[in-house]
């Protein structure tokens, strides 16, 4: 598991305070350091030589971040898009059951469907959350298709409405396959070992520039090392998309169960009357 996720587990808040003091706060440190123990006169004659050098490795260390906060932003997208199908197949295969027009059989298979809902949003997703897989769930999910496989429709309407449902429910395992599969795309660790020594790369090079004022120079690179802080922020909140309080919650799942305790209540009160 990336330590990355254990950084999610505080508030995005505090992280973003926590990584971006700290980024600047090394530009700022490091910039003291140097300054104080580093005398070198040939800074200042090769001054534009270095500011040269420096302006190119900042455009290609930019370049670098921009490519990947780029990456996992269209990753997130991916991911919200195929939750957001997902929730429309679970609340389309709801409806499909629960107005089938044998009862009977449309008791039968709400009891297990909702036994997969009730999985998914209190199992699945929590685990999710924690980067681990579900076991109830998938069991549940076979369920499902167990039980509608066993409907025999009466006629000709029923047919087609079975039709639907199996339609629905292929759709919903596609898109719930996605979302496990996009569980596992985060950043490798290999590519963390870039953006790390760019970092310090370009940090360094900011600090052989040659600027009179110390404290102008210490106040720049702490900037620049908070600008750092707030990339890397970035990057790390959008490669987990399950994880945090930001994360993808399964919203139409427990749209669901809303809908049932509605249909519930409603049908409680048309027996009282």
């Amino acid at each position: 598991m990336a330590i990355t996720y254990y950084m999610l587990q505080i508030s995005p808040l505090l992280f973003f305070i926590l990584i971006v003091c700290f980024c600047a706060l090394f530009g700022g440190l490091s910039t003291v350091i140097f300054r104080r123990y580093f005398k070198l006169k040939i800074l200042r004659s090769h001054n534009e030589v270095a500011g040269f050098f420096f302006i190119a490795i900042a455009s290609f260390y930019a370049l670098l971040l921009s490519f990947i906060v780029l990456v996992v932003w269209d990753q997130l997208n991916e991911t919200t898009g195929n939750v957001s199908k997902e929730g429309s197949s679970a609340m389309s295969l709801y409806r499909d059951i629960k107005y089938y027009p044998d009862s009977t059989e449309s008791k039968k298979m709400m009891k297990v469907y909702l036994d997969f809902v009730y999985n998914v949003v209190d199992d699945e997703f929590p685990k999710m959350e924690h980067m681990e897989l579900s076991r109830k769930t998938p069991e549940a999910f076979n369920q499902v298709f167990y039980s509608m496989e066993r409907i025999i429709p009466k006629n000709r309407k029923q047919v087609q409405l079975v039709g639907e449902m199996f339609h629905h429910l292929n759709e919903l395992s596609v898109y719930r396959g996605l979302r496990m599969t996009s569980m596992e795309t985060e950043i490798s660790p290999p590519m963390w070992l870039p953006i790390i020594l760019g970092a310090l790369i370009t940090i360094c090079c900011a600090l052989i520039l040659d600027i009179e004022l110390v404290r102008i120079h210490i106040l720049l690179n702490s900037f620049l090392g908070a600008f750092i802080g707030m990339f890397l922020f970035t990057i790390i909140l959008l490669d987990h998309p399950y994880s945090g309080s930001l994360g993808l919650k399964p919203k139409s799942y427990r749209e669901i169960f809303t809908l049932e305790q509605w249909y519930l209540e409603s049908t409680e009160k048309s027996v009282h009357k």
